[in-house]
């Protein structure tokens, strides 16, 4: 069996590369903090010059919808029967069971109505038609020409 003997050395090059490379990165993260410190006490301004034609578009995009008070919209009709004392009541049900809900009622003979809450969309009134179908079983979901200003956002 032969022995034989190891002699560890350091290698100057290497310390001297990993030291260069140690210095050259506190060195760019030492400058990267700073940038990151006084952009920070930066203000800047936006200007946003928009073309005429695009203004134009914007102010016509608005008249129209401030013109059009009436939008196509969601309601819960709760009844809908042709004898009027039916009709009376199940307003005098719902008025005990929601207090604080509108409703209206309409004659479109031979029917009667009664419609509650004013919703953008279906999906918006299907947790409360759940909730009235309980003491409603017929109520259903009809749409109606709503003022914008009843919608029911949720």
């Amino acid at each position: 069996m032969t022995l034989a003997r190891v002699v560890v050395g350091k290698n100057i090059n290497n310390v001297m590369a990993a030291s260069s490379l140690n210095s050259i990165l506190f060195k760019g993260l030492f400058l990267l903090s700073l940038i990151m410190i006084f952009s920070g006490f930066s203000y800047g301004q936006v200007t946003i010059k928009e073309e005429p034609e695009i203004q134009e578009l914007m102010n016509r995009y608005i008249q129209n919808n401030s013109d059009t008070p009436m939008v196509r919209a969601w309601r819960i009709q709760i009844i809908t029967t042709n004898d009027r004392s039916s009709m009376d009541r199940a307003l005098v049900d719902f008025r005990k069971l929601y207090p604080n809900n509108k409703y209206e009622w309409s004659h479109n003979p031979p029917y009667y109505q009664v419609r509650t809450g004013a919703y953008e969309k279906k999906s918006d009134l299907e947790a409360f038609l759940l909730k009235i179908k309980k003491d409603f079983p017929s109520a259903i979901p009809v749409q109606d020409d709503i003022d914008k200003k009843e919608i029911i956002f949720e």
